[in-house]
């Protein structure tokens, strides 16, 4: 999840820099705990996940993430590089060039707001 991150704000930066564009990044996982640890300051017993974990967090808290996204894993594409099970939505991505998720939750952070999935709004501490 970090080292996609990492890609992903590289890629955001570059393409924000050429078209003088500010563009969202959003992040979409289909682990429940790491969206709870993400949004809801959880934390991980996984030695080796903490660290992640925690930059990402950071990044989240700045703002360089716009938003977070718990998606069902049978609609991630990326499940079938890290799984031995083939995922249609891989398949569908080839041949549509389109991805399409189906959110279990999500928050999003907006200038003094916090939007959560059901509508709720709160403000960030």
């Amino acid at each position: 999840m970090a080292h996609g991150f990492d890609m992903g704000v590289a890629v955001k930066k570059t393409i924000a820099n050429m078209l003088q564009i500010d563009l969202p990044l959003i992040v979409c996982t289909d682990s429940k705990s790491l969206f709870d640890c993400l949004t809801k300051l959880g934390t991980t017993q996984e030695k080796k996940l903490m660290i992640d974990v925690m930059c990402l967090r950071q990044a989240y808290e700045r703002r360089d993430i716009t938003e977070v996204k718990w998606v069902e894993g049978d609609t991630n594409p990326a499940d079938s590089m890290t799984k031995s099970k083939p995922s249609n939505a891989l398949k569908m991505l080839i041949d549509t060039n389109k991805v399409q998720l189906k959110e279990k939750d999500w928050v999003e952070r907006t200038e003094g707001e916090i939007r959560v999935k059901d509508g709720i709004r709160a403000k960030p501490e």
